[in-house]
């Protein structure tokens, strides 16, 4: 089943700037602010009906505030804006293409902005949290902070759907808040950090979810060539990562950098190429069709129960700029640590394991950060979750995480996230009283002093892709740091790892360490990290560096990707086949690519620099074509259709041990085994979809413009 992606950019308001936005063909999506008369907004909201695009309204209420202005740019009494009636009725309208109205823009911000931002209001938005002992407290006062406007904003304004717009790892506090989609400002944070938090969220939560590219606020400090290429990057990068969703919040229509002295209009060719990209995303996806259920991703990062990292700027959990406690520590960093998942081990280091490197890439090539406080059927989505901050355990979690265990996943958690302990200036105390025998096989004693030590493998896992740094026990102990080892009795687990200080060392002696166990539980295995340090400590960041590689290494799937670490992919399945979609995030260089399906691998292609490729693969055959605006008309056995909106080389790679036959429109090709052959397709135009299949459809016509301000 196919999705519809919906691509657009935002526009000023009124109908006038919706038919711009038709003849610059930006897509089917608008956001726009209201007009300020009541019948213009009708006549718009009527107009993205009859010409089916989707109108998503900008703020209507300061932030932080119920007074109303965020619409029009100045603040205005209430009894001069519209009534709830009038709003409901610009919603009905536009009918089903009434896409909803964004609401607590930025509200991560009581999190993430510098601290001066918020206190008293200095920038006249939000407010501050106030001070909170507790990560329990802290949490509850800012998902009832968001819910205070979301139910305001229903009660007092009009309709849903409501919108969040943020840049930080809070989504799924604002679901939890009441939000019903949730759209991510992409630039300020990390995309792949924050698209697999918004992503994570969305599914846990059942929410549809985007990408709001505040490209000129932040993609650069300088408008140059880098900075048109990491525009594109960012558009097609939300649209591999699974953004229902996507468009521009501004700097699609004139830019300006007055301290460079750049400045350029609506004309320029600047602009033109900007929107270009629009575009060319909306053509892709119109013509190209997404499977609906992907990106697939196995590999789950835990979001810990009462984690206030905002993951962008602000240094203090849950921006508790009052007490020096609340500084961002061991357990905030972790999140820093999942950069490991997309970059290439250095070649001397002497734990990469295996006949081929597949570092770099998490399994299929994308991963999600699962809220903990998801439903145990989501969970099991995944075959593998791993905590790296925060957590607050509970009788109730670990019930949870102990059935998702049994029932065949793989957990790995570090000691300090059995804690349920809420304030981080307290010590912690484990729950159960440090018995886990049921879920990682040991109890735990106490503690041994903090001392710089190292760690010694001692024994494989029983899962067999996950391969440790097994090596002989009278060694060098590895990733030597200062960490403060538990005191534990081993109940039923294996002991995968020992902590040591020594080359010499009797094996009997060095078992009664344990550092790192193994556990069976049902159908699945769960591994716990015995110091009490969080996986981010500084003592421990050498270690937790390899075991990020065991887990990346040990949970690969049957399609993965040899490439350039720079090279990102994700995998979309389909009835009877998939979809893989590669994006170059070099600006400049090529990468040499090779896709590995079931233990065989195709010959090399090329994914350009700054481009999208995609390949299909239907059992042993890999289509790859040469551009990416085709897609799969039908397949029946060895005859595949595909319309093409270019004349264009298709490599069909066969991966399989016999020969294959194929016919491709109508043209037969035979490819023998670890082999490829091309073909060279015309332009075949599906009727149903003519318009975009248009020769001249990339090019921007001549248009009159009036500058008009955006929705921000």
């Amino acid at each position: 089943m196919a999705q519809q992606v919906l691509i657009g950019s935002s526009i000023p308001a009124g109908v006038e700037q919706i038919k711009l936005h038709r003849q610059l063909k930006q897509g089917d999506i608008i956001l726009a602010p209201l007009p300020r008369d009541c019948d213009e907004a009708i006549a718009v909201a009527q107009y993205c009906r009859e010409q089916g695009i989707h109108l998503c309204l900008s703020e209507v209420l300061h932030r932080g505030s119920d007074d109303l202005c965020k619409a029009w740019r100045e603040w205005i009494p209430r009894d001069q804006f519209f009534s709830k009636d009038e709003m409901d009725a610009i919603a009905d309208a536009a009918g089903p293409y009434f896409f909803g109205r964004m609401s607590i823009g930025e509200a991560g911000g009581v999190v993430y902005w510098p601290k001066t931002y918020t206190i008293n209001q200095r920038v006249k938005n939000y407010v501050n949290l106030p001070p909170c002992q507790t990560h329990a407290q802290a949490e509850k006062l800012y998902v009832d902070y968001c819910r205070k406007w979301l139910d305001l904003e229903r009660r007092e304004i009009g309709k849903g759907p409501l919108l969040n717009v943020d840049s930080s790892m809070l989504q799924k506090y604002q679901a939890m808040a009441g939000i019903d989609m949730l759209c991510l400002e992409v630039m300020p944070g990390d995309p792949h950090l924050m698209h697999a938090a918004t992503r994570g969220a969305a599914r846990a939560f059942g929410k549809t979810w985007g990408s709001h590219i505040a490209m000129q606020c932040y993609g650069g400090v300088c408008f140059d060539e880098l900075y048109q290429k990491r525009w594109r990057t960012s558009v097609f990068y939300s649209y591999l990562t699974g953004a229902d969703f996507i468009y521009p919040e501004s700097g699609h229509y004139t830019y300006a950098n007055t301290a460079r002295k750049q400045s350029y209009s609506f004309a320029s060719p600047q602009m033109k190429r900007v929107r270009g990209v629009i575009r060319e995303a909306w053509q892709f996806a119109r013509i190209h069709q997404r499977p609906s259920n992907g990106p697939k991703t196995t590999l789950g990062l835990l979001h810990g129960k009462h984690d206030g990292t905002p993951g962008l700027w602000n240094r203090y959990a849950w921006g508790q700029y009052f007490d020096d406690k609340w500084l961002e520590g061991p357990a905030e960093r972790g999140w820093q640590l999942v950069d490991k998942l997309h970059r290439k081990e250095q070649w001397p280091k002497e734990s990469v394991q295996g006949e081929t490197d597949f570092s770099g890439q998490p399994p299929f090539g994308q991963y999600d950060i699962v809220p903990i406080e998801a439903d145990l059927d989501v969970l099991k989505q995944y075959t593998c979750l791993l905590c790296p901050g925060w957590n607050t355990m509970t009788a109730d979690v670990y019930r949870k995480l102990k059935s998702y265990v049994r029932g065949g996943g793989r957990l790995v958690m570090y000691l300090p996230q059995l804690s349920t302990r809420t304030d981080r200036a307290k010590p912690m105390r484990l729950l159960n009283g440090g018995d886990f025998s049921d879920l990682f096989g040991v109890k735990i004693k106490g503690r041994y002093k903090t001392d710089v030590r190292g760690v010694k493998c001692v024994a494989d896992s029983s899962v067999r892709s996950w391969r440790f740094p097994l090596w002989r026990h009278n060694t060098d102990p590895r990733f030597i740091g200062n960490f403060t080892p538990a005191r534990v009795q081993v109940t039923s687990a294996k002991v995968i790892s020992v902590w040591s200080d020594f080359y010499y060392v009797p094996m009997e002696d060095l078992i009664t360490k344990p550092m790192l166990v193994e556990n069976r539980v049902g159908k699945g295995t769960a591994w716990l990290v015995t110091a009490w340090e969080y996986p981010a400590d500084v003592g421990l960041a050498r270690f937790t560096d390899d075991l990020l590689r065991v887990v990346t290494q040990g949970e690969q799937e049957n399609i993965r990707l040899l490439s350039s670490d720079r090279v990102r992919y994700a995998v979309y399945p389909a009835r009877g086949y998939d979809v893989i979609y590669m994006l170059n995030t070099d600006p400049d260089c090529d990468a040499l690519t090779r896709l590995w399906v079931r233990g065989r691998e195709t010959q090399s292609f090329v994914v350009p620099a700054n481009e999208l490729r995609l390949a299909y693969r239907l059992g042993n055959l890999v289509l790859i074509p040469q551009d990416k605006c085709i897609d799969l008309q039908r397949r029946q056995a060895n005859r595949i259709d595909l319309f093409s909106a270019h004349k264009q080389t298709v490599e069909l790679h066969n991966i399989g041990k016999k020969q294959i036959t194929v016919t491709v429109n109508g043209m037969k090709r035979t490819c023998p085994a670890d082999a490829s052959v091309s073909i060279v397709l015309r332009k075949r135009v599906d009727p149903q979809r003519r318009t975009f299949f248009a020769n001249d459809f990339l090019d921007e016509p001549r248009v009159r413009y009036q500058h008009a301000g955006l929705p921000y």
